[in-house]
């Protein structure tokens, strides 16, 4: 393993870059060091004692196993969860096709292997928990995977029967028959190996025709993930709301007051780092017609984003009736989540981390511990072929994160010791010139000769300039090797510009490597994860 400052990589905030280097800067926007084996088993204590009536949360998350096919696999976790002495590390995340991006798969095997850590060293129960964001409505945010055809990055894109569908939830959706295409178009992308058929059958079984959107997302992950290692649990659930319902209340009573704590700890970030999400009117939102629509506060109460009026009592009304049509937006969520689960650790990536900074009054606001933040590991799987590119030209990935037209003129002026165009033009004047110190000897002689000598300089030139001509040839080709040689990697690493673990989907390794490629990498990464780093696959 190689690893990087992430100061040396420009893809990282400030404040992140800062978090993960000199965390006692940014200690009063948190709730405890990270580093800290002292302040994470207290959290876990404290998340253990502040959330002892858990049947809500088990009830719900034994039903949505059943659900989602998991019920065998992770029973055991909600049995752990269940013991009030226990505490969880929770991570989550949108649910992105074929199990999202790379850093998805991060996220979740650094929740596994701090939660198993954390056990070891509490003697307590510590269950790692996904939290799957299904409410989310931003379809075109997780309908794509990334991968290389070739040297080159390219994206499979599902699109669903009905585009108006792309309003809701996405938890909420069905996959159509239009995945048909899409995974038409993914095996032909994926190059045959010897995992190729049993991986297309994984993932076609998982996106039937007919699956809930949401169920697809955890049978991939399961299979990223190796079954059974983390419990799955969804906020789009009417007891789970019901049971939130308290805090949601308190957003429509006092949305004033969380604006203006967000407004002034954003304000705050901004003199020296910046603000990851920015205030809105109110943070829910509510679903109706089968579609979720901000709710912004007006003088009279609230509003819809889609017209519809309501007064501040028909709002807690329609909260006390049908708690399940409210959900939280992205400030809220995290303060819904812990108030559901006993979280004492929350793995976050850089994005999250930026905004958790942004959040602690709002914990304070709501009556809740803000758990501690705990970055997930940021990799780039560097493959053998890759490998021998850097290693050849003697480069590092940081130089990748440059555009390669930048890095290719860089190199190729930097080995340059010698500007073949000048070098030959140099070396032709000295043959000019003893031409032309001869030709007064042969005038004196024969001056019949003297055609014979422009003769000789004219056929002297001609293999001069083909010489040359070779020689400029036999350059291009090692320039066109080189930059070759540059564009594949630079794919490798940053496709489409972005770091690997942005853009590429775990299938793209699973097929290469073995289908259990990423259930054997908590064995590898290490949980200090305040550096960037590079595993050889």
């Amino acid at each position: 393993m190689t690893r990087l400052p992430f100061s040396s990589l420009s893809s990282f905030s400030r404040l992140f870059r800062d978090y993960t280097e000199s965390p006692a800067d940014l200690a009063p926007f948190f709730n405890g060091d990270y580093r800290d084996p002292v302040a994470l088993a207290e959290s876990c204590a404290r998340a253990a004692q502040s959330h002892k009536e858990r049947t809500a949360l088990i009830e719900a998350m034994r039903r949505q196993a059943v659900a989602l096919g998991v019920a065998e696999a992770s029973g055991h976790l909600i049995d752990k969860l269940a013991d009030p002495t226990s505490s969880a590390v929770v991570t989550g995340q949108q649910l992105g096709l074929l199990g999202g991006p790379l850093y998805t798969a991060y996220k979740a095997l650094s929740t596994i292997q701090l939660a198993e850590k954390l056990e070891k060293e509490t003697g307590a129960p510590v269950v790692p928990v996904f939290w799957l964001e299904g409410e989310d409505h931003d379809f075109e945010e997780i309908a794509s995977a990334g991968f290389l055809d070739g040297d080159d990055a390219v994206s499979v894109t599902y699109a669903p029967a009905d585009d108006s569908e792309t309003g809701t939830a996405v938890g909420r959706m069905t996959v159509s028959e239009r995945i048909g295409e899409v995974l038409d178009e993914l095996e032909r992308i994926l190059p045959p190996t010897d995992f190729k058929d049993d991986l297309m059958d994984v993932i076609r079984r998982a996106y039937a025709p007919g699956t809930p959107m949401i169920t697809a997302f955890v049978a991939m992950m399961e299979h990223i993930l190796g079954p059974g290692r983390i419990a799955y649990v969804s906020p789009d659930d009417d007891r789970l709301k019901e049971a939130v319902a308290p805090l949601f209340r308190k957003e429509l009573e006092d949305y004033a007051s969380s604006s203006r704590r967000l407004k002034e700890t954003s304000a705050t970030l901004e003199g020296r780092w910046h603000a990851q999400v920015q205030t809105q009117p109110t943070n829910l939102f509510l679903h109706g017609d089968g579609r979720r629509t901000a709710i912004d506060a007006v003088d009279h109460g609230f509003r819809t984003r889609d017209g519809e009026d309501l007064s501040l009592e028909e709002a807690l009304g329609r909260l006390a009736s049908d708690p399940g049509s409210f959900s939280p937006n992205v400030v809220l969520r995290p303060l819904m989540q812990d108030w559901l689960l006993p979280t004492a650790v929350y793995v976050a990536g850089p994005g999250e981390v930026a905004y958790f900074a942004q959040f602690k009054r709002l914990y304070d606001w709501a009556g809740l511990h803000m758990p501690i933040i705990y970055p997930r590991a940021s990799l780039t799987l560097m493959e053998r072929r890759v490998a021998r590119i850097l290693e050849k030209n003697a480069l590092g990935m940081p130089a990748f994160e440059q555009q390669v037209d930048k890095l290719f003129r860089e190199m190729v002026l930097s080995a340059m010791d010698t500007d073949l165009d000048e070098a030959f033009k140099e070396a032709s004047a000295g043959i000019h010139q003893a031409i032309n110190q001869i030709k007064p000897v042969i005038e004196s002689v024969d001056r019949s000769l003297v055609k014979s000598a422009e003769a000789t300089r004219a056929a002297f030139m001609k293999e001069w300039n083909q010489l040359k001509g070779k020689l400029l040839k036999s350059e291009k080709q090692q320039h066109d090797v080189l930059r070759g040689q540059l564009e594949r990697a630079s794919s490798a690493l940053f496709p489409t510009g972005i770091p690997q673990e942005r853009y590429l989907s775990p299938v793209y390794f699973m097929n290469k490597y073995g289908l259990d490629v990423f259930s054997g990498l908590t064995e590898r990464m290490d949980l200090d994860t305040s550096e960037h780093q590079i595993l050889d696959i």
